[in-house]
């Protein structure tokens, strides 16, 4: 199952989440992102580190 942590990206965050997909992580990384970190869109750049932390 794939996972997140906010972490591996360099935030000062707790967050960790896994799923079963990789499109389902995803969705629940955005939704994270929108209420923890007030992002309603996620910038490019962060969004390769994103892709980059998730491990398999």
């Amino acid at each position: 199952m794939p996972s997140f942590k906010c972490k591996d990206i360099g935030m000062d965050c707790k967050f960790e989440a896994t799923a079963k997909t990789q499109d389902e992580l995803m969705k629940k990384i955005s939704t994270h992102a929108a209420s923890a970190h007030k992002m309603t869109t996620v910038p490019p750049a962060t969004m390769t580190k994103i892709k980059k932390a998730i491990k398999p």
